[in-house]
């Protein structure tokens, strides 16, 4: 069970690095697709981007107060998602994937604070 815990916290935190520096390259186009549909200011675009980035490196850190604060700053961001989506009354399988990064943001973030022996 912890390689798969730690076999999906380096697979979350390298795929929102990735997408927190696709934001920064304009290269993220669903995304900006959806900033653009929810009115969002370009800034927030930047913002979130950010968020994403470092919540992945922190992800990605050792200490066991990065992991907790990556896996909120995560959470947050899909929350947000899950939001939008609501707001843009999109079709309920766009909050497939906001919804089960959430969880394992919750997950990861609780799990964290159990002491290993």
């Amino acid at each position: 069970m912890k390689y798969i815990r730690v076999i999906l916290i380096w697979i979350i935190g390298i795929v929102f690095i990735i997408v927190g520096i696709l934001k920064y390259v304009n290269m993220d186009v669903m995304s900006e697709e959806v900033f653009d549909r929810a009115n969002y200011p370009k800034w927030f675009f930047y913002v979130v981007g950010t968020i994403e980035f470092f919540g992945g490196i922190l992800l990605l850190m050792s200490a066991a107060t990065s992991k907790r604060l990556g896996s909120i700053l995560i959470g947050f961001v899909m929350l947000g998602a899950m939001g939008t989506h609501y707001i843009l009354k999109d079709n309920y399988s766009h909050f497939i994937v906001p919804a089960i990064i959430f969880i394992l943001a919750i997950l990861m973030s609780l799990d964290f604070e159990k002491k290993e022996k």
